[in-house]
């Protein structure tokens, strides 16, 4: 206990108690005063959360093209913590892989039947049908994976190459000087615990409901409070048990594992399945993607008085913001070793490619036997629900069971995954000396908030539902979007300090822009050259 930070830990801890009290004794006005703070929120900051997400994908691409791209995390002489694939298969499963899991089929189809009114899209159009996969590209590709990949180059660079402490004000600390290495680095570390744990809440109560909807379907358990408890003590007791075991032994194996879950799976229903119809529909909605990519983007609905865009493209941006500068100290941390363009090449490029083709095939799937069976996908979801969709689609192919039971398993596995990660950084950031050297953390702190976050979710899953998700996004993306654009802000100051001397690539000395040795614990080691 002698080693935990503060002002960090317990104003995010009491704060987190206290929600769950207020749920716990009065349920329905938290409902009513979570919905009341979220119209707000949407009302009043859906263009702040829209443009700070797109302008993410600039930063991005600077960063990319800009000398800075040629800098080597950690100075020329850092050696990998992982190999390429084992590295691309981390980041792709600890970010938004239950997130894809859970919106892949049921999303288009909403969009399909219920597409937004300021836009005069007539619903089960071929217009709707276009507009309902390219949206998806949008919530779920190049956008969201910028967000995450500017925090965490920001943090990398802070953390490996400039050699500050494990924390979010450290990505800061080129923008804001001396002021994030005391008490105003422990607030905003503070913050963005308290943000991410109701994220990762959220995203838990989303693996809860597909989770027991599979339970039903395939084994026939019925729904229940109890039987989220049940999956939520599994998912988060599996997660502690394999952030125990490190990241060498534990994630990797569990990230490695969920990769080639996830390929086969989606390559199974690629040939199984309407193969012409995914190829054709996919081509046809990136061209949509591609041509309407800023309007899609900057959507808000303002003109026609539409809360379409405030309930998903608004609610998602929210909930990259709300993950993003937690999973930036993870992502940062493993970065060790490759330079600034391998990270964009292997937390954006690649995931985006990914998603693209991960949602030609299962939300195109989603589309044609809904088109072709008389609404049976919409169906089931005013029947059932969000969760229960996908299972209807499993039923069109062959081995239905099989694949649910292995759907069931993946799911499982993308959230262990993500909540060992998480779990990782919440302990470093809560804890005093993790640095370069030494990254490990107290496993009973990772307990602690872990258990933590499992009771929030099943709260949400077993009295609130899918709505609750959509909330707690947006309430925690706003502490979230400010660190992420100030994030941006640092990273940008830092690609402007970069040196070039012949074929070596450095940060300058300066690079923080104030003197180091009066605001480090220990004086700040000249950054190593590419």
């Amino acid at each position: 206990m002698k080693n935990i930070r503060p002002i960090t830990f317990w104003p995010a801890f009491i704060c987190l108690a206290l929600t769950i009290i207020y749920t716990i004794m009065d349920e329905k006005n938290f409902i009513a005063a979570t919905s009341a703070l979220n119209d707000l929120i949407i009302t009043n900051l859906s263009w702040l959360f829209n443009l700070s997400a797109l302008s993410m994908v600039f930063v991005a691409a600077y960063a990319f093209f800009a000398p800075i791209g040629r800098v080597r995390i950690g100075g020329e002489s850092a050696s990998p913590m992982l190999s390429p694939f084992r590295w691309f298969a981390v980041s792709l499963t600890t970010v938004i892989a239950m997130g894809i899991l859970f919106w892949s089929v049921a999303e288009p189809i909403l969009h399909y039947y219920e597409p937004p009114q300021s836009l005069g899209i007539s619903a089960q159009s071929p217009e709707a049908m276009r507009f309902a996969m390219s949206t998806t590209f949008v919530h779920w590709t190049i956008t969201p994976y910028s967000i995450y990949t500017v925090a965490g180059l920001a943090f990398a660079l802070a953390f490996h190459n400039l050699k500050l402490s494990f924390s979010i004000g450290s990505m800061l600390r080129p923008l804001l000087g001396r002021w994030v290495d005391g008490v105003g680095g422990q607030v905003i570390d503070g913050l963005a615990l308290f943000s991410v744990v109701l994220g990762m809440a959220a995203t838990l109560t989303s693996g809860l409901l597909v989770i027991g909807d599979g339970l039903e379907s395939v084994l026939g358990i019925e729904k229940s409070s109890l039987v989220y408890g049940i999956i939520a003590i599994s998912i988060i007791g599996s997660a502690i048990i394999s952030a125990a075991s490190g990241l060498h032994r534990g994630i990797q194996t569990l990230a490695r594992i969920n990769t080639w879950l996830y390929f086969t799976g989606a390559l199974f229903i690629f040939i199984v399945g309407p193969t012409a119809f995914i190829l054709s529909l996919g081509v046809e909605s990136l061209g949509v993607y591609l041509s309407d990519f800023f309007a899609r983007n900057l959507v808000t609905g303002a003109s026609g008085n539409d809360q379409w865009p405030g309930w998903w493209t608004v609610a998602f941006f929210a909930s990259w913001f709300a993950w993003a500068p937690l999973s930036c100290l993870f992502l940062g941390k493993i970065a060790r070793g490759y330079t600034v363009r391998q990270f964009i090449i292997v937390n954006l490029l690649l995931p985006s490619a990914f998603g693209f083709l991960w949602f030609s095939i299962f939300s195109g799937s989603s589309l044609f036997f809904d088109t072709t069976q008389g609404g049976i996908m919409y169906a089931a979801y005013q029947e059932s629900g969000f969760a229960a969709v996908i299972y209807v689609l499993f039923d069109q192919l062959p081995g239905s069971t099989l694949l649910s039971g292995l759907f069931i398993f993946a799911c499982l596995i993308t959230f262990i995954t993500a909540a060992d990660s998480n779990t990782d950084a919440i302990g470093g950031l809560c804890i005093k000396g993790v640095d370069a050297q030494n990254l490990t953390s107290p496993l009973w702190i990772k307990v602690c908030w872990g258990s933590a976050i499992g009771f929030v979710a099943w709260i949400s899953a077993s009295y609130i539902g899918v709505d609750a998700i959509k909330m707690l996004f947006n309430l925690s993306g706003v502490p979230g979007m400010l660190i992420v654009i100030g994030a941006a802000f640092a990273l940008l100051k830092l690609a402007a300090r970069v040196e070039i001397n012949g074929r070596t690539v450095e940060l300058k000395s300066d690079a923080l822009g104030v003197e180091h040795t009066t605001a480090l614990a220990r004086p700040l080691a000249k950054p190593a050259a590419v």
